[in-house]
């Protein structure tokens, strides 16, 4: 079962799974996407998720004027309210759920920002918390945050995996929630690691210019005894 988040990075996982081998995918998320529809129109997705089967499952649609029309009148995609959508406990009745989901920046303890930019409302934090919440619920549920490992400001390239968070930031996500981090350069599987493992297991992901100082600072993390 798929929940998958606004940005590039969840649409673009979504339309590879629609291109490649695999088969048999359920469909739970806030929002529906063209990568979703794409999944379905492979004949890829048959809903037999535990929960509204044979329905894919979502509150609101965003995307292309393809999108909408192939969605009018559609009987296999269901728009239910968000607070039933969101409610981590149904998600968690969903079988074998995977959460996709972006993020801005992440600090080595784990603290995920998703929805603002240097303490400034950017986006809405939409279903980011309740999916991560609800995939945590699972025995057999995982969820992914995916980020690029730089952003450039005004010329400057800039480390999205931080040693701490700026003064000012704001936390969509708290660090024990988080499952799994995903950047170009690998995969932070973080769930039941202490938070030593945690800052050198992100250290590894970031981008090789800033890996040194980063690690550094997960020495420092460790050498604290911070568990």
């Amino acid at each position: 079962t798929l929940q998958t988040g606004i940005g590039g990075i969840p649409n673009a996982v979504v339309a590879l799974l629609a291109a490649g081998s695999g088969r048999d995918y359920g469909v739970h998320s806030e929002m529906f996407t063209d990568g979703l529809m794409r999944l379905q129109e492979a004949g890829k997705v048959r809903n037999r998720k535990g929960i509204y089967e044979g329905r894919s499952i979502t509150t609101f649609a965003m995307g292309s004027r393809a999108l909408y029309d192939w969605l009018e009148d559609r009987e296999d995609v269901c728009f239910l309210p968000v607070d039933i959508v969101n409610d981590p406990a149904v998600i968690a009745r969903n079988h074998d759920l995977v959460s996709i989901n972006g993020a801005l920046e992440i600090d080595l303890f784990g603290q995920v920002v998703a929805d603002s930019i240097a303490g400034v409302q950017h986006s809405g934090i939409g279903g980011h918390e309740d999916f991560l919440a609800g995939a945590g619920l699972i025995a057999d549920g995982r969820s992914l945050l995916c980020l690029p490992s730089t952003v450039t400001v005004r010329g400057e390239t800039r480390s999205r995996v931080a040693p701490k968070l700026a003064a000012g930031s704001i936390v969509t996500s708290p660090r024990h929630q988080v499952d799994v981090v995903v950047t170009e350069h690998g995969i932070a599987e973080l769930a039941g690691r202490t938070v030593g493992e945690r800052a050198h297991l992100l250290a590894g992901i970031a981008h090789p210019d800033f890996r040194d100082e980063l690690f550094e600072a997960a020495r420092t993390i460790d050498r604290l005894g911070v568990r």
